[in-house]
């Protein structure tokens, strides 16, 4: 009997590992739109005991959770894994003592990015209140300006929460980090205003007829458009006359995503009142490109009249953009807003430059043809200056002596443009949750004088030095990338030192340099440079090419 018993085991385990295999191998089609070719590009089917590291890094670093109203949340490894039936599970645990057990995710970051194509996901939604999972889009590199930053696409969001109806959200997010647009300028069309915000559209009430079930969700990304699909039918759509284009790349990430209940329960929810554990599974995610199937994508050129690096707000700059005669209808971008546009194969378009971004203007002409294919011009870039560029005076009335240690945050007064540049109103670290005191009312994200963030390409910022003597001077840069930040890529990292607004010297370091785990610790420095200095006060402007780090100022050393 025992035999027989042991033998019934085993040969129900070998249906069972059969039947399971089978289920893995057929897997569910793809639901891609009509009327065009597609070619895979990327996908994971979750089969297998062990996630596939050569496409996903875990998201570590995403901030605490379930840390809020006295409770307590442990991030767990096991909490984000394969399940071994074809789908990977981020769960939300809760102990009998009350603690949370939670995990971010995983994203492609260094592995795979793209910019457009079609994004599909099939998963089981989030149920519980307190979080929410997403399957989205965010940029390699981010910040504002989205013609040289990526932004932010979600292919879906699944609040609101407590869950009334079957429903959860399409998103897309350009220049979050910056301040909403007012009511009247909140449109991307070709008269609105002189300076970048955030732009954020959404469809928050995509209907399912079964939540518990598995269900298909995409996003179409072309250069002009981005339309969202549910099983298969088309639930939303916005062009480049509703929301900015972006020409960057992004990676994919599915995150359990969490926020204070105090300050999300409006759309999250609250955990408290969650029935744990809860689960967001994913059957698969695949990335297609359009094959244009034996068609020539047209090609595009801009030019500016007259080619000048700077321009004042009173001038008028005239560009001309010409394509194939296939083509059917030009536009005219700057930083990602659609500033013209013709329906014809060539164009020229005479533009204010109190209708650009003051500034930098990257300005990118797309073209359409007959075939619905569009191509990308080769980027203008163009400065529209302000009045007072540079004027800055000494932070509290002293210039910073040399040699000696430069403090980043005492950087020079005057404001936005005039002693620094970055797309930001205020210094977020003023807000809650921290509330701090220190500059509050700059643009420059910094919790105390010991370091600045150096978040966005383009920005600068500038001191006022006094030399001490006339020499040789060795300077030394410090700085701090908590880990997990860093990723791999061909684009360097810059720092570039102005004197009097003249190049003094530069330093190069890489992509993927971490420090530690702290944001605003452990500054190591970077290689120095020799540079020389005549004694006497100067302006020493320092710009950022680079991706996002903390900027811990400059060592100063005499050089015998």
């Amino acid at each position: 009997m025992k035999y027989k018993t042991s033998l019934a085991k085993i040969t129900l385990y070998v249906m069972c590992f059969v039947l399971t295999s089978i289920l893995q191998a057929a897997e569910a089609e793809s639901l891609l739109p009509p009327n065009k070719k597609w070619k895979l590009l990327f996908s994971d089917e979750f089969n297998g005991s062990k996630l596939d590291e050569s496409k996903w890094t875990r998201s570590r670093n995403h901030g605490e959770a379930f840390c809020w109203n006295g409770a307590k949340g442990i991030y767990c490894e096991d909490h984000a894994d394969v399940d071994g039936r074809g789908n990977f599970v981020i769960k939300v645990t809760r102990d009998e003592n009350g603690t949370y057990r939670f995990n971010h995710g995983i994203q492609t970051k260094g592995h795979f990015q793209r910019t457009y194509g079609f994004f599909e996901t099939r998963v089981k939604f989030s149920r519980e209140p307190g979080w929410w999972g997403a399957v989205w889009l965010y940029g390699v590199e981010v910040g504002p300006n989205p013609f040289k930053m990526g932004q932010e696409i979600d292919i879906f969001e699944d609040f609101m929460k407590p869950k009334k109806k079957p429903e959860f959200a399409h998103n897309v997010h350009f220049d979050a980090q910056l301040d909403y647009a007012s009511e009247d300028n909140k449109h991307v069309g070709k008269l609105d205003g002189n300076m970048l915000y955030r732009v954020s559209r959404g469809k928050h009430d995509v209907a399912v007829e079964d939540w518990n079930a598995y269900n298909v969700v995409s996003v179409e990304w072309t250069p002009l458009e981005y339309i969202f699909y549910c099983n298969g039918k088309e639930t939303f759509r916005l062009n480049y006359r509703e929301v900015p284009v972006t020409t960057q790349p992004m990676h994919l990430l599915i995150s359990g995503c969490f926020r204070d209940p105090n300050r999300a329960k409006g759309w999250q929810g609250d955990y408290a009142e969650g029935k744990w554990p809860d689960t967001l599974t994913v059957d698969y995610v695949r990335v297609y490109e359009e094959d244009p199937a034996g068609r020539t994508v047209p090609q595009i050129t801009l030019q500016m009249d007259n080619p000048k690096n700077i321009v004042s707000q009173t001038d008028e700059i005239t560009f001309n953009a010409k394509a194939d005669h296939s083509v059917t209808n030009i536009c005219l971008f700057t930083n990602g807003r659609i500033r013209a546009e013709k329906d014809s194969a060539s164009a020229t378009f005479v533009l204010p430059a109190s209708k650009l971004h003051l500034g930098e203007n990257i300005l990118i002409a797309m073209a359409r043809d007959k075939n619905g294919l569009t191509s990308i011009s080769t980027p203008l870039t163009l400065e529209v200056s302000w009045p007072d560029a540079g004027k800055s005076t000494p932070y509290q009335g002293k210039a910073q002596n040399i040699p000696g240690k430069l403090i980043p945050g005492h950087y020079d007064e005057g404001g936005q443009r005039v002693a620094y540049f970055t797309f930001l109103k205020h210094n977020t670290f003023g807000k809650e949750p921290w509330n701090l005191k220190f500059r509050t009312d700059e643009g420059i994200n910094s919790p105390n004088e010991k370091g600045i963030s150096a978040s966005q390409r383009g920005m600068w910022v500038q001191y006022t030095i006094n030399v001490e003597k006339t020499g040789s001077y060795e300077v030394i840069p410090s700085m701090a990338r908590v880990d997990g930040q860093g990723f791999p890529s061909d684009k360097m990292d810059r720092i570039f030192l102005e004197l009097d607004s003249k190049p003094l010297t530069e330093f190069t370091f890489a992509t993927d340099i971490t420090t530690g785990k702290n944001w605003w610790d452990n500054y190591k420095p970077l290689p120095g440079r020799t540079i020389q200095l005549t004694a006497g006060q100067h302006v020493l402007r320092i710009r950022f090419d680079a991706t996002p780090f903390q900027f811990g100022g400059l060592t100063f050393k005499t050089v015998e």
